[in-house]
């Protein structure tokens, strides 16, 4: 479980590093999935709700509807979208699209945000890896609690057998 959580540290920071600076601040999940190289069952919504500090669900008022005529039309179209070579299958899934498919960075809240500055996506990585190194400190605490647990116990397990011996002589 360690290295799951760990790993899935290391979604959160690439999600965020793509949620902070694509040319569309608008992000899908399906997007996430093939850009990262996830599984189809990988469940990346999961993980933007875990991390509500950096992102933001949804599209602002009316840009979602606005981006969807846009994609009609073969403009800012997803490469996800893109590979689907039957053009019925392609307006299908622009039609799915909804708030509960969209996500963004914090930062981007308003319609058509730019890019992230560096700052902010530095300061974004470092928020992470202050959770990543918070995690490694709780389980190596956990860890010499248990050391510590483990020695006292072969100490009194020690006291008891020499005594038991002492008593049989």
């Amino acid at each position: 479980m360690a290295n799951n959580e760990i790993e899935e540290l290391d979604l959160i920071s690439a999600m965020w590093i793509l949620a902070s600076n694509d040319e569309n601040h608008l992000i899908t999940y399906e997007g996430i999935r093939e850009r990262l190289g996830l599984n189809a069952e990988f469940e990346s919504r999961g993980l933007v709700l875990k991390r509500r500090e950096l992102f933001r669900l949804g599209a602002p008022f009316g840009e979602l509807e606005d981006w969807k005529t846009a994609m009609k039309g073969g403009n800012r179209q997803p490469r996800w979208i893109k590979t689907i070579p039957d053009q019925e299958k392609q307006l299908e899934e622009i039609n799915k699209f909804s708030d509960d498919t969209v996500f963004r960075s914090q930062f981007r809240a308003n319609r058509g945000s730019p890019p992230s500055q560096v700052e902010v996506v530095t300061w974004g990585l470092e928020h992470i890896d202050r959770i990543r190194k918070g995690r490694i400190a709780s389980r190596e605490a956990t860890a010499k609690s248990w050391q510590m647990w483990l020695v006292f116990g072969a100490a009194a397990l020690n006291i008891v057998v020499t005594l038991w011996l002492g008593l049989r002589k």
